[in-house]
């Protein structure tokens, strides 16, 4: 096993070494290397502290979109419709350092990024690790693009990379330069024998020149009506019930007026930033400057992390202003919902990697950077064990905050209405460490992505936001221009945006407290998770005493059965509408009624309508028409959002657009009877409402059992006899404070039994 050397250097009053470093690399071998830099700047913060400068000159890991696989006829997302395709296998390249030339020495081929993680593992250099630091050597380092989430979910995706792009390429690091910002020190760790050990850093260091744009150029972009029109669309669908949020980007693209790496010094001026980047692949003629403030994965001592940006104002013209816009951000039901939604999303992805009942919502502030201020939240969870680095990063990714909400439905939308591959844009940067479990991912906002052409670069830059029911598409347009301004700054020296934007000191500060029913809704930390219910996404262990949840695409599944198992059950989580073609519902209903035997059902919520899945609507009738047992006892059922919905339609009730408007996203007072799940609860009960679609009753075979706070939206139902429950908002939700009351209410009910000629006569 390899010893770590490990060395310190004071360096005074400098405040870029890592650039003076790679500066003096770059004269001695540029320009036949690749480059990297890790580059946290702004004020330090528990987001800030390092700085990481790795060696580039081990082996070399590329990911190359493969022949393209022939696709289904035309469909669209935005009206529900969502295809599944199996991937043809990811092109990986192991390349190594020859002679200062990169040499393929293996050629691999992965089905999904899960077996490509564990490829890479395989070619880590296992250090003898005998003290806590930043980061090891050994590891890896690099980025994976946006288009790679084919391989996390296959989806049938219109406008893929022409075959043979780069998609992502990572580095193993054998040695790193630490920039420790608080103290001012540098670290070196590497091997014994690593070159970077005769580095003299007291020769290198310089003062960093911020180059000028001496031309200035116009990038190209869509015109703001057609943006507009786009935002359009998407609330046209979120209206339709086929999604909740969805992540829209605009383009500019152009001819540079200099190096890409001129850029990337004056975004680190304009806009300093915690996660901000730079990668160079030198025979690939590609770069990537990136300002990101956004991290979208941690891994360190077995806990995970992940921190969603959600919720914008622009910053004040001064203090007073800027602190009018914090509370006009906080106050909005539009931004919050944006937020509560993303910090839903992420709980539920970070959920099948962690300990059941481990993931919190931890924490919550606003991070004011240099032009605009955002909402951010601290989502984090205990590492289940056999799981490692690799299965968080690919749980997560692409991150939900810049994908939308459900995310598999989102990804096929913005392909639609982008028609273009994102490229390293939303995709991240970051390192990873498999035997210590370190990693850290940032989220590819903010970018410049450059391609070097015969006599210059080409760059392109994009930015968006996320798109609710209640966004404006006009001020949607100014706030992508907003968060493209710097950038674009940086990159061509021209200004967007309607207005003038402030550039102000970043600071960090607490969300400001709010009045009534909201004041309930704040992050929460469950530490009693040891005596949890297990969770199963497979047929192991079949006859565990359970609950059987279908999931329906939803982007909030996981949440249910944490939820669940905080309470102390045993959950199965099962596709209600499977990737591949399923065979009659029916059957594949009563496999998992003989196989599983559940003590309870819940038909968990999705996008579009109940139509969508034959599984869930087999269900709801069977359960209407008291079939849905075992042993000759009937199961009682919960349906959640889209369940509730098909268990209406299942006895003929209409499904309806809601004539008050989509609510997504929201906190929301109900109005109930008191009865069923809502026995022992305050009334009215804030709950979190992800809804475009409502029931109308059509005849007596249910009973109404809530409502919203006008009295006219029906949201909730029970059977007469059967205990068969509907609920048209989402109790796992961190917006709703009472929610799992309502869960383990429904729990309490148990299987009943019914004679054929009592429910012949009865039920129907």
């Amino acid at each position: 096993m390899i010893k770590i050397f490990h060395h310190s250097v004071d360096i005074g009053a400098e405040k870029n070494p890592l650039i003076s470093i790679l500066l003096a690399q770059r004269k001695s071998k540029f320009p036949t290397s690749d480059e990297l830099l890790l580059d946290s700047s702004g004020p330090i913060t528990d987001l800030s502290e390092y700085s990481f400068l790795p060696s580039l000159d081990s082996i070399r890991i590329l990911f190359i979109e493969p022949d393209k696989k022939s696709q289904n006829k035309d469909f669209s997302a935005l009206e529900g419709e969502v295809l599944f395709q199996s991937q043809r296998p990811l092109n990986i390249l192991i390349q190594e350092l020859i002679n200062n030339k990169w040499v393929t020495i293996s050629e691999l081929y992965s089905n999904n990024l899960k077996d490509a993680m564990d490829m890479i593992k395989s070619y880590e250099i296992d250090y003898e690790i005998k003290e806590e630091l930043p980061i090891y050597p050994g590891g890896f380092v690099g980025l994976l693009g946006y288009d790679v989430n084919r391989w996390v979910i296959p989806l049938d995706l219109r406008h893929t990379p022409i075959p043979g792009t780069l998609l992502g390429v990572l580095w193993r690091a054998e040695a790193w330069w630490i920039h420790d910002r608080e103290l001012n020190k540098l670290h070196l760790v590497c091997t014994p024998d690593h070159d970077w050990k005769k580095i003299d850093i007291s020769k290198i260091m310089r003062k960093i020149k911020f180059p000028k744009i001496i031309e200035r150029i116009v990038p190209d972009s869509e015109s703001d009506g057609e943006h507009a029109r786009k935002i359009s669309r998407i609330q046209d669908s979120i209206s339709k019930g086929n999604l909740y949020q969805v992540n829209y980007g605009r383009t500019w693209k152009g001819e540079m007026p200099d190096h890409p790496w001129n850029a990337f010094l004056r975004m680190k001026k304009i806009n300093p930033s915690p996660f901000a980047s730079w990668l160079y692949v030198h025979d690939h003629g590609w770069a990537v400057s990136s300002a990101s403030p956004e991290r979208l994965l941690k891994t360190e001592n077995n806990i995970v992390k992940t921190r969603p940006i959600k919720g914008t104002r622009s910053r004040g013209l001064n203090d007073q202003l800027d602190a009018k816009l914090r509370l006009e951000l906080i106050s909005s039901p539009k931004e919050l919902a944006e937020h509560l939604m993303l910090v839903d999303l992420e709980r539920h992805d970070l959920a099948p990697i962690c300990e059941p009942g481990s993931v919190n919502w931890s924490n919550w502030r606003i991070e004011a950077l240099s032009t605009v201020q955002h909402l951010v939240s601290g989502i984090d969870g205990k590492l289940s064990s056999g799981k490692n680095a690799g299965d968080a990063l690919v749980s997560v990714f692409p991150g939900g905050s810049i994908t939308g909400c459900p995310k598999a439905v989102t990804i096929a939308a913005i392909d639609e209405l982008e028609q273009k591959p994102r490229g390293a844009w939303t995709g991240s940067i970051g390192h990873i460490h498999f035997k210590s479990n370190k990693s850290e991912w940032n989220i590819l906002i903010r970018t410049l992505e450059a391609h070097s052409g015969p006599d210059s670069w080409h760059g392109t830059v994009q930015a968006g936001g996320g798109i609710v029911i209640g966004s404006i598409p006009s001020e949607e347009v100014e706030e992508a221009r907003w968060k493209a301004a710097s950038i674009i700054e940086a990159t061509w020296g021209f200004r967007t945006g309607f207005s003038s934007l402030p550039e102000k000191e970043v600071i960090m500060l607490d969300v400001p407290n709010m009045n009534g029913p909201l004041s309930d809704i704040k992050p929460f930390i469950n530490n009693n998770f040891n005596k949890n219910g297990l969770i199963y996404r497979d047929e192991n262990n079949p006859k565990i005493k359970q609950v059987l949840l279908i999931d329906n695409l939803d982007s909030f599944t996981e949440n249910i059965a944490s939820s669940l198992s905080i309470l102390g059950h045993n959950v199965r989580i099962v596709k209600g509408r499977p990737q591949i073609k399923s065979e009659d519902p029916y059957k594949i209903i009563d496999y998992w009624l003989k196989l599983f035997e559940p003590s309870h059902i819940i038909i968990g919520p999705g996008p579009s309508k109940p139509d969508k899945s034959k599984i869930t609507m087999g269900i709801a009738n069977l359960a209407v028409q008291g079939k849905l047992k075992i042993n000759n006892m009937v199961i009682p059922l919960l349906g959640l959002c889209l369940g509730h919905q098909a268990i209406g339609q299942a006895v003929g009730w209409n499904l309806i657009q809601s004539p008050l408007g989509a609510v997504h996203g929201q906190p929301s007072l109900i109005r109930h009877d008191g009865l069923g799940v809502y026995s022992d609860l305050p009334n009215p009960l804030l709950l979190m409402r992800y809804n475009s679609l409502i029931l109308i009753s059509t005849n007596d075979r249910l009973i109404e059992t809530a409502w919203d706070e006008s009295g006219t939206l029906m949201m909730g139902l029970r059977h007469k006899v059967l205990p068969i429950f509907g609920i048209q908002f989402h109790p796992e939700s961190v917006g709703s404070p009472f929610g799992n009351k309502i869960i383990r209410n429904f729990m309490s009910r148990k299987p009943i039994t019914i004679s054929e000629k009592y429910a012949e006569n009865k039920i129907n």
